[in-house]
Parts: structure tokens; sequence; C-alpha cells
């Protein structure tokens, strides 16, 4: 089990934050369609699931931008992986 930060920002042509948000909300569909535990935060979504599983989200979120007509998308994750596994809520106990 793993965890992971993924944010998509979808580059040209768009000529505003309105169109650049509608493809944004595109790629975190995808995450929600996955059947993988997730939480959408102010910057990124974090994903959780087997390591497998969870690239594979990755991947379908940063090339969807490109079949909707974009040129150009920047894609940052953040992977957290631990012996044994780690959860989202394993880690934020502290904070909930």
């Amino acid at each position: 089990m793993v965890i992971a930060d993924i944010a998509v920002v979808p580059l040209r042509p768009y000529e505003g934050e309105k169109e650049m948000y509608k493809v944004v909300d595109k790629c975190i569909e995808v995450i929600q369609n996955s059947g993988l535990k997730y939480e959408i935060g102010a910057n990124s979504t974090t994903i959780e699931g087997e390591f497998d599983k969870v690239f594979e989200i990755i991947k379908k979120a940063h090339k969807l931008p490109f079949e909707l007509g974009c040129e150009r998308v920047i894609t940052t994750v953040r992977i957290d992986e631990k012996c044994g596994g780690i959860t989202i809520n394993e880690k934020l106990k502290n904070h909930r």
C-alpha cells in the first residue's frame, strides 16, 4: 500500500483558469472512478492503494489532458511507501 500526491497542471492552449480547471476536474474524475481511496486537497489529490494500481491512475490522469487538446502537461507526483504499507488515515491520525 502506498500513498501518492498528484498535481496535474495542463498548459497551453488555455486562455484562463476556468478552462484549465475543467481539465483538472476531468483528471480528478479519473481518480474518483478508480475505486481507490482519495482525498482532494487545495494543491493536489492524495491517492491510496496498491503500487501498480496507483501508478496506473497517475498515468491516466497525466495523459488525459492531451486527449482533451492540451499541448503540454506538468504533473508532480510524490510517493510515500512504507514496509507493511501506509494509509491516509494512519498518516493523518494525529491531525484529525
